[in-house]
């Protein structure tokens, strides 16, 4: 009895493991981006580049309804089954972002797991400072800590009231849609 599931537990991770290695992620990708087309936004100029557990993408421009929204160098793109991980190196914004926040992210990275399923975390750091946001899903509710560079504190008054700041010094915005 132990034998057989044992067994069992062994074909799963292993069938997990052989649909994680060789499911087409270039595929995945196109599907996702004709998903997004239906909101407007377009990925356009980009090269892939399959690798074992991941895709790497490079040179995306974004647009939303025709008008150039930003260029991101580099993202790499992890669809493992418990957790899957979009992460974006050096994006820089259109210019119309400039009075309200800085241009240029250095780093932004959104993870989903399936132990946690109704919650889309969001990590990043550019000019602006470090970002750390929870997009709850079934609460359809956004909750932002923003650790602020001195730039962003005396140039981008007019976003930082949106924020409330803690004891700490962390800088808070909670919204529900």
């Amino acid at each position: 009895m132990v034998k057989r599931v044992l067994k069992f537990l062994a074909y799963t991770l292993f069938f997990i493991f052989a649909l994680m290695v060789f499911i087409p992620k270039s595929s995945v990708y196109y599907l996702l981006e004709e998903k997004i087309k239906n909101f407007d936004v377009v990925i356009s100029k980009e090269t892939l580049k399959e690798n074992i557990f991941s895709l790497g993408v490079k040179n995306l421009n974004l647009s939303f309804k025709d008008i150039e929204v930003g260029v991101v160098d580099e993202a790499d793109i992890e669809l493992l089954l418990f957790y899957n991980r979009l992460h974006f190196k050096k994006i820089q914004l259109s210019s119309l972002v400039k009075a309200y926040l800085p241009s240029k992210v250095e780093e932004l990275q959104i993870t989903y797991t399936i132990f946690n399923p109704l919650v889309l975390k969001v990590e990043g750091r550019g000019e602006f400072g470090e970002i750390d946001a929870a997009f709850d899903i079934l609460k359809r509710s956004l909750r932002v800590q923003l650790h602020p560079t001195n730039m962003m504190l005396k140039r981008y008054k007019k976003s930082m009231r949106m924020f409330k700041k803690s004891k700490d010094g962390v800088y808070i915005y909670a919204k529900s849609f």
